[in-house]
């Protein structure tokens, strides 16, 4: 007999995966609403062309769902929100005045090979604020520690870096594309031997060696800021970290530094990113729940150049270390043939209660003890 099963990646989530999900959906948007988000939706499928445009490196189709539509067009399933989201703003909202603040929660799709142990369907829940300078960011930063908040995980963290930070350092250097690509990954994956073999093959003076292989390393509380600002070898550089320094500063008055620190080694995995980036961490899952940054460069490759901040909160990741929450379930028995009599008794109680009919062997109908 032929195996019946869902393609590679997918998942079906059980009754009470799904009550779960629901319920951690409606904690978060709760958050969304009470900060002045409102929601958009999205279509599934996008041209090609859309995600061509907002992402200026090769964009790699292999790693997307991709098809022709009835007129031949390439078109593919979403693989993000915030390039459809800058699409939507620069045709939708073309004549309106900004700031804008979105909020979404949609399904998004990229194909994962067996070995990754991702999976290629997700449900991102989050949150854009377009029109306002990097002034804004502490707002950003505030609604995301409030979503860790309502997870409802025993501890969360905030992990704030700077995508200009390594760009910068870049630039000053005039590195090729091929060495910034490579000293990306080497910093991203903390990999300190072939950083500090691939520095040498370079050639780089003694200053420069010594910020780069400090990258991977440089993180923690408030005190890293002022030793990346003592490694800083440029004005430029001393600028991204003084906007660090006065996050941290906010953040301070805020209440919320118990929660926050910082990375200069993270290293954004999309190139539309131009300022802070950051990850959120809850206990009992081992990958970043929450990610985000600012992308003052995307909207203007749409059509209308606006700055702009958000971030996402992947849902399913956080499905396994969620407690479902109580209900109260009245249970009503009724007998065959008494189906509407049974719903007439529900509606008594269906206003503040679950209400499940059951039916049994009895002769009446009555609430289950």
């Amino acid at each position: 007999m032929q195996e019946i099963r869902i393609p590679q990646g997918m998942r079906d989530l059980t009754a009470s995966q799904s009550r779960r999900k629901e319920a951690l959906r409606k904690r978060i948007e709760d958050v969304f609403d009470s900060f002045g988000y409102e929601k958009i939706c999205t279509p599934t499928i996008e041209y090609a062309d859309t995600y061509r445009i907002g992402f200026t490196s090769a964009t790699d189709l292999s790693e997307m769902y991709r098809f022709l539509d009835q007129d031949g067009n390439l078109v593919m399933m979403r693989v993000d929100m915030t390039v459809p989201i800058a699409r939507f703003c620069t045709t939708r909202y073309s004549k309106a005045e900004p700031p804008f603040r979105f909020r979404y929660c949609s399904e998004v799709f990229k194909i994962r090979h067996m070995f990754a142990g991702k999976r290629s369907q997700v449900t991102d829940c989050g949150i854009e604020l377009i029109g306002l300078d990097d002034h804004s960011d502490i707002e950003v930063l505030y609604t995301a520690i409030r979503v860790l908040q309502q997870i409802g995980a025993k501890q969360y963290r905030l992990e704030i870096g700077n995508s200009g930070f390594f760009r910068v350092a870049a630039e000053k250097l005039n590195l090729s594309e091929e060495q910034r690509t490579t000293l990306a990954d080497l910093i991203d994956r903390k990999s300190l031997v072939e950083l500090h073999e691939y520095l040498v093959k370079m050639n780089a003076s003694k200053q420069i060696q010594a910020f780069f292989e400090r990258l991977p390393l440089l993180g923690g509380g408030s005190e890293v800021l002022m030793e990346a600002m003592e490694l800083s070898f440029c004005a430029e550089l001393k600028e991204e970290v003084g906007k660090l320094m006065k996050l941290d500063e906010n953040l301070r008055k805020l209440g919320v530094m118990d929660h926050v620190s910082y990375d200069f080694g993270k290293i954004p995995h999309l190139d539309y990113y131009t300022g802070i980036i950051f990850e959120g961490y809850v206990s009992g899952v081992g990958t970043s729940v929450l990610s985000g940054g600012r992308y003052d460069s995307l909207l203007g490759r749409f059509g209308r150049d606006l700055p702009a901040c958000g971030f996402s909160v992947k849902l399913d990741d956080l499905l396994d270390i969620l407690e479902e929450e109580e209900k109260n379930v009245v249970r009503i028995g009724y007998p065959k043939g008494k189906e509407v009599e049974a719903l007439i008794l529900s509606e008594t109680y269906r206003k503040d209660s679950h209400v499940e009919l059951v039916l049994w062997d009895e002769d009446k109908i009555e609430v289950i003890v």
